[in-house]
């Protein structure tokens, strides 16, 4: 897995006001679920070339890559944005937790300044920071990706939709793709908007005309089940 890009503290802040809610910053790494938590340790990866489906990582109705905090608080409210770690490590979390208390789930989505995350877990041990999730009736054990990833199922039926993972440690399956593809024409425009040099148009389509694609997604079960699901992409 690439080392995360630094966020800086504009983007951080422009987030925040976009998606409408307050930021808190904590000087803590107990969120033991975040894979970009200078905690996780996973196993070196060779990227395989083959692209997973895009429908696994649309949830709720969205890819939410695409749409930021803003999206996030469109489909489940506002929550206070909670920022830790920097350089490497730096990350922002919004938090969203089930209603019913059990089984008590978690829909965690975080962002940093290339890579999206969202996470779905249900128990786990507290951290700090937990008290600002805000309680949605979206967010139960049946919340899904438009795949059909969800809490419950065994590692052969993640398996069917996945396919083989890259690595298995113990009871955790790994999945680690980069692919290269060629932008669509908005996606080349965008990044041709927000490139801080005026290019010719020669140089525009070799800079833009394709574009790295990262997806690393980590399942962990217990007795068979999936209890956590991570799940990221990463564009450049």
């Amino acid at each position: 897995m690439k080392p995360h890009l630094v966020v800086s503290i504009f983007v951080f802040l422009a987030l925040c006001a976009v998606a409408g809610g307050q930021a808190v910053r904590l000087e803590d790494s107990s969120d033991w679920w975040s894979i970009s938590s200078e905690r996780f340790h996973g196993p070196e990866l060779k990227p395989q070339k083959i692209e997973i489906d895009p429908s696994n990582f649309k949830i709720l109705g969205s890819f939410f890559h695409t749409v930021g905090f803003e999206g996030v608080a469109a489909k489940l409210g506002k929550a206070v944005i909670v920022e830790r770690g920097d350089a490497s490590t730096g990350r922002h979390q919004a938090c969203y937790v089930s209603s019913a208390r059990s089984p008590l789930v978690h829909l965690v989505f975080e962002f940093g300044e290339d890579e999206s995350l969202f996470y779905i877990f249900a128990g786990g041990r507290d951290w700090k920071g937990s008290n600002y999730c805000v309680r949605s009736t979206q967010v139960s054990g049946n919340l899904s990706t438009a795949s059909g990833l969800r809490l419950g199922l065994a590692p052969q039926q993640l398996e069917d939709i996945l396919g083989h993972p890259d690595a298995t440690v113990g009871d955790t399956l790994f999945y680690f793709r980069q692919v290269h593809k060629k932008s669509t024409p908005a996606e080349f425009e965008e990044q041709r908007k927000e490139y801080p040099e005026k290019l010719s148009d020669a140089l525009a389509h070799e800079k833009f005309d394709f574009h790295t694609v990262e997806q690393y997604i980590v399942a962990k079960f217990a007795n068979s089940k999936l209890y956590y699901l991570a799940v990221q992409t990463d564009e450049e």
